[in-house]
């Protein structure tokens, strides 16, 4: 057994207080070496995980077959790298590879033959006394085949005069609910807002602070604020999403926030010519409901009401932080991928073993020039240092 897998199994599970199943250890063996054939350029963090999460793997696939007690995952290397290469290498290896348990009857056998449910039934039913291969040969009482109109009685729904009457379907909870009572320009002058100014990704988190806010529970607020305030809402929700997006756990750039807030508020000017409502014919005059013209200090106002009933500390708001942690987990991946890419395809020169001139004799590679740069911008230094 190699051994750092029989180590990262006790490690997996340390409450197993037998000896390991061969079947674990045979397919955490086996998952091994073919992760090195399919998997073989990791870096170097990733290959240390690489005995530990072909480990990991085995022990998720056989833990309801072979009944392991719970486990417990202490990965070598940080956990967000460790969940990146495990969820790679559980991707290319195959999961057909658990070994079938020993004892195990052959498949052409009559031990080995799976049980029908109407021979499970015959069983029950066989009286005490009697073997199941007895109960086979007795012969079964006789029914008689009820008719078509008989069968079909019990599905029907019929009238006093005995016709046959239409069954009303129930209404499903899902035809029963409607989109929040929102004003119709919203959503449309939201997308204007994503395509004008950006970012696209925050588009959703300022239409879901909306609604927490217009329509809590799905039923419009009652709060006259509110009400008579939908555009300024609208716009310091915005700001406040993008700020949170933009300047993630840094100090704001003041310029920056100031031109931002201009651009709004004239984006939000010109949605009420550009951005098209549709609407049915008769709801054509409630298109533009509640909408009016806002001001730079219709913003600030409306931040202050906004942080004074605490709607940012709704359930809404934590979607900022969990857009802020994908955009950081996607330039981190980008960043390795990057890497991963460039080191892959640096040239790699190989030597053959029967000739003189090796590597060690090779002082003209781009390696041995850079180092010898280094040795020789020390060595002036420490001359002129001296002088």
């Amino acid at each position: 057994m190699n051994r750092s897998i029989e180590q990262a199994l006790l490690s997996l599970i340390p409450t197993h207080n037998a000896a390991l199943p061969p079947q674990l250890t045979e397919l955490a063996g086996s998952l091994l070496a073919q992760s090195r054939h399919k998997a073989s350029t990791l870096k170097a963090e990733e290959e240390i995980a690489r005995p530990y999460a072909c480990a990991h793997i085995a022990c998720d696939r056989l833990k309801i077959s072979l009944n392991l007690p719970p486990i417990e995952p202490r990965p070598p290397i940080p956990p967000r790298i460790y969940k990146r290469l495990y969820s790679h290498l559980d991707k290319i290896l195959p999961s057909g590879t658990g070994t079938p348990g020993r004892g195990t009857p052959a498949r052409g056998g009559i031990e080995g033959r799976g049980r029908t449910p109407s021979t499970k039934l015959r069983e029950q039913i066989a009286p005490l006394g009697t073997s199941p291969q007895a109960s086979k040969t007795r012969p079964l009482p006789g029914r008689t085949t009820p008719s078509k109109e008989k069968s079909l009685a019990d599905f029907r729904d019929t009238n006093a005069d005995g016709t046959p009457s239409k069954r009303k379907l129930a209404s499903t909870p899902q035809a029963k609910r409607k989109p929040p009572p929102l004003p119709l320009w919203m959503r449309p002058t939201l997308r204007f807002l994503c395509k004008e100014l950006g970012p696209a990704s925050i588009g959703p988190i300022v239409a879901s602070g909306v609604e927490s806010i217009v329509c809590p529970n799905g039923k419009l607020t009652e709060d006259e604020w509110v009400k008579i305030n939908l555009v300024s809402l609208l716009g310091a929700l915005y700001l406040f999403v993008w700020r949170g997006v933009t300047f993630p756990g840094r100090d704001l750039d003041q310029s920056a926030y100031l031109k931002f807030r201009k651009q709004l508020v004239a984006t939000l000017d010109r949605a009420r010519n550009e951005v098209e409502v549709i609407v049915k014919d008769d709801d054509a005059e409630k298109a533009w409901e509640g909408w009016y013209g806002i001001k730079l200090k219709d913003l600030d106002t409306s931040a202050l009401v906004i942080n004074r009933h605490g709607w940012l500390e709704l359930d809404w708001a934590k979607g900022v932080e969990d857009l802020v942690h994908m955009n950081k987990e996607r330039e981190l991946d980008d960043e390795e991928d990057a890497e991963r890419e460039a080191r892959s395809a640096e040239p790699i020169q190989l030597r053959r073993a029967d000739t003189m001139f090796q590597d060690r004799y090779d002082f003209l590679t781009d390696r041995k020039r850079k180092a010898y740069a280094e040795w020789k911008d020390g060595i002036m230094k420490r001359i002129k240092a001296q002088g």
